[in-house]
């Protein structure tokens, strides 16, 4: 029988390469077809048919497409857990070749077992004192070559067992019950088990900076992107920077598996220390979220759904884009302002529908892609929690995530630059204002706010962008405005002395900002196309002196 060492010395891990190949290739066409499967299957079958029957029709279908997933991350891991015991083996294998190669061109004897001898001390006199300084010389080399030699072999060895103890991980029963629903977190926690057993880190995203993410993203191999998005899914979702469709894909991933954790109900070893109603609460608000996604499955180009963030936790988080932000030649931003949650998500994305309908009726056939962005924790109105609603500092904490999705827009767009609206309604102008405001500032082309309480500044010169390109919007009897602007949340934006532009609305109260056929909608539009609105002349406004205190505050 051949020793390790003859076997290393002759390994040809052309099986092994085909075996990652086919393995892999399994895993893209099993993406691939969750993709059909979802567009062309459930999304069609969720616009068309109601009732109970539908129901339980569909339960099965999305079991059928979770499945679909469970096959694509576990072969997946396969061909990870296969290609990196290759680059193990082989650099294992070098090494060996290169301590074989080095022994004997200093003329060593390495026989079929790996054993170095050394041929050219055999008749040389022990008791001659050179000879006795060569053979010293000589036999320190020889432990150094049967230890390169022996190295090599334990690192295959390593290789070897890590590989079979990662393919351990994975287990080939997954999908055997019927009845199972958990597949889906279960194969998630394969794969990173797996890639824990064979020393495969997390990839080292740039996550803080939207151009660097681009870059680190663009060096990628495909066969490194296809593993990243679908082993790493929660990360590369979360990634500013890359691009739309990769996102969305890792992020429905994600909430696939965690949907599956939270349903197969053993709290306390996905969710530690969490409580049931929090974990409840988890599961409802990935269920709106889920929900509200698959309706639109099978809509019409520039109308599907990309999932760009989201957070389950509390009263959840969730970025969704209605069109491509990476292709539109416009995007507009909406961030939502006090009281909303994940409950809010189908009302959220009806309204950037009817925002961008409204745009691409003024924008001359060119594309909009729009955005709702509720990636921060909107307060709550509450009359025993002021603060939340009164202060800048919820609005202070989002701002920094604000301006890092912006530029992420930014870094991910192909092509010559898209026109970038940011809007704010109610506290959402808040967040708008002080991501303005602060650090860099908000890098848009324009910025809309309506029924705005104030954007924690005193002038839109403050906003690090050009005053002529911040657009106020307010209805007459809107209450946030009559009642709570010019207070704790900085100068009422409506006012002359704030500066910007006050833009035409006929709409009524804080929430009819966005009705269909209204002037309102219209010159939103017409703002995120990039043309100019109908404005109106802004009122009043000197600031007030220096000390000036509310009263009752």
């Amino acid at each position: 029988m051949a020793s390790d060492f003859s076997r290393l010395m002759k390994q040809d891990f052309s099986d092994l390469e085909a075996a990652a190949k086919s393995w892999r290739t399994l895993s893209t066409t099993t993406d691939s077809l969750t993709d059909r499967h979802r567009r062309q299957v459930t999304g069609p079958l969720h616009q068309s048919w109601k009732g109970d029957d539908a129901d339980a029709a569909l339960f099965y279908l999305e079991d059928v497409e979770s499945r679909i997933g469970v096959v694509e991350t576990e072969a997946m891991a396969i061909a990870s857990v296969l290609e990196t015991t290759k680059f193990w083996m082989e650099q294992a294998r070098t090494k060996l070749r290169s301590a074989v190669r080095r022994a004997e061109q200093d003329h060593f004897r390495v026989d079929d077992d790996g054993w170095v001898s050394d041929p050219t001390t055999d008749d040389l006199p022990r008791q001659d004192p050179d000879a006795q300084a060569i053979i010293a010389d000589r036999s320190g080399l020889l432990g150094e070559y049967r230890a390169a030699i022996d190295e090599a072999l334990a690192d295959a060895h390593k290789a070897s067992n890590d590989g079979a103890k990662a393919l351990g991980e994975l287990n080939g029963d997954i999908l055997t019950d019927p009845f199972s629903h958990d597949a889906a977190a279960e194969s998630a926690q394969d794969a990173k088990n797996a890639m824990n057993a064979i020393g495969v880190q997390p990839p080292q995203i740039p996550d803080d900076d939207p151009k660097a993410a681009a870059k680190w993203w663009d060096a990628l191999s495909p066969e490194e992107r296809q593993t990243y998005t679908t082993l790493y899914p929660k990360e590369i979702g979360a990634t500013d920077g890359l691009p739309t469709d990769v996102r969305d894909d890792a992020n429905r991933t994600a909430v696939a598996q965690e949907l599956n954790a939270l349903r197969e109900g053993n709290y306390a070893e996905n969710f530690p220390g969490e409580s049931t109603e929090t974990v409840n609460r988890r599961l409802n608000n990935l269920t709106v979220l889920n929900d509200r996604l698959e309706e639109s499955d099978s809509a019409p180009k520039g109308k599907e759904l990309y999932l760009l963030g989201y957070d389950s936790k509390d009263d959840g988080r969730a970025i969704i884009a209605m069109g491509n932000p990476d292709t539109a030649a416009h995007t507009g931003i909406l961030v939502p302002g006090t009281n909303t949650n994940m409950e809010s998500v189908p009302g959220q994305v009806a309204r950037i529908g009817t925002l961008q309908s409204a745009a691409e009726a003024r924008s001359d056939g060119e594309s909009v892609a729009m955005v709702t962005w509720l990636g921060y924790d909107a307060p709550e109105a509450s009359a025993t929690d002021f603060n939340s609603v009164g202060g800048t500092g919820r609005a202070e904490d989002a701002a920094p995530d604000l301006r890092q999705f912006v530029a992420g827009t930014r870094a991910a767009h192909d092509g010559s630059p898209s026109h970038t609206t940011v809007l704010g309604h109610s506290y959402g102008s808040t967040v708008v204002g002080a991501a303005a405001a602060g650090g860099a500032g908000l890098g848009a082309d324009d910025v809309v706010v309506v029924g705005s309480p104030g954007m924690t500044v005193d002038e839109a010169a403050d906003l690090q962008m050009d005053p002529e390109h911040v657009w106020i919007g307010g209805a007459e009897d809107d209450p946030v405005i009559n009642h709570l602007s010019d207070y704790t949340l900085g100068r009422d934006p409506m006012l002359g002395g704030f500066g910007g532009n006050n833009f035409a609305v006929d709409t009524h109260g804080h929430s009819g900002y966005w009705d269909e056929g209204s002037d309102s909608l219209d010159n939103q539009g017409r703002i995120i196309a990039g043309k100019a609105p109908d404005e109106v002349p802004k009122e009043g406004g000197d600031l007030p002196p220096e000390g000036y205190i509310v009263p009752g505050l």
